[in-house]
């Protein structure tokens, strides 16, 4: 009897020492999906961070709107407007490698093998100003002129931001679709009426470079 009793204590302490193992088989299982699954999120959380803050750089160094839904098709125009602006009675210089074709609608090019900085090219239908100003990290907004260095010309007491189509002046640049062989001019300062008619007077003495 007793004998019994110790067989059957032994086998209890066997199933007992079974159920240890495998419970602590399958603590040491989950255990190991535990540590797999921290390690896997210490490699994918930076990767996604890493993602998103690149898609954040790129989209405020090159910010682009979907413009295909606004403007004409690529070849549905092919206009040259002359295009000056002048700063405090400097010119920026259009004519520099940076400045070439930074849009395929609206840009400035080379004209037999010469760097053109005051000749617009533009090719499609529907196309402002703005698209060309914006395609060289420059802007004119709020009554200021803002170059692709962030120097800002503004409106004041003193001096004033002003835009010429043909000779007429405007109240907007940004938006005006230009036509073949206009003459725009964008300027600032103090200059009196007869300093700007020398302005529009250069202007209409440039060439307008046709390829």
């Amino acid at each position: 009897m007793s004998r019994k009793r110790k067989d059957t204590g032994n086998n209890n302490n066997n199933k007992n020492n079974s159920n240890i193992k495998e419970e602590n088989n399958n603590t040491s299982y989950f255990a190991k999906g535990r540590r797999r699954r921290k390690q896997y999120m210490k490699i994918i959380i930076p990767a996604i961070v890493g993602i998103i803050a690149i898609t954040i750089v790129l989209a405020i160094l090159f910010p682009r709107n979907d413009v295909s839904a606004t403007y004409g098709t690529l070849g549905s125009a092919h206009e040259h407007p002359a295009f000056i602006v002048n700063l405090n009675g400097t010119k920026i210089d259009f004519a520099q490698q940076k400045y070439m074709v930074r849009s395929n609608y609206i840009h400035m090019e080379s004209y037999n093998g010469t760097l053109d900085g005051t000749t617009l090219h533009k090719h499609a239908t529907k196309v402002p100003i703005g698209e060309f100003v914006k395609s060289l990290r420059m802007d004119i907004s709020n009554g200021c002129f803002i170059t692709d260095e962030n120097k800002r010309f503004c409106d004041n007491e003193n001096s004033k931001l002003r835009f010429f189509v043909n000779g007429n002046q405007t109240n907007d640049i940004m938006g005006y679709v230009p036509n073949d062989d206009d003459r725009i001019l964008v300027t600032y300062g103090n200059q009196s009426s007869n300093e700007i008619n020398n302005e529009l007077q250069e202007l209409n003495n440039i060439r307008i470079n046709k390829l």
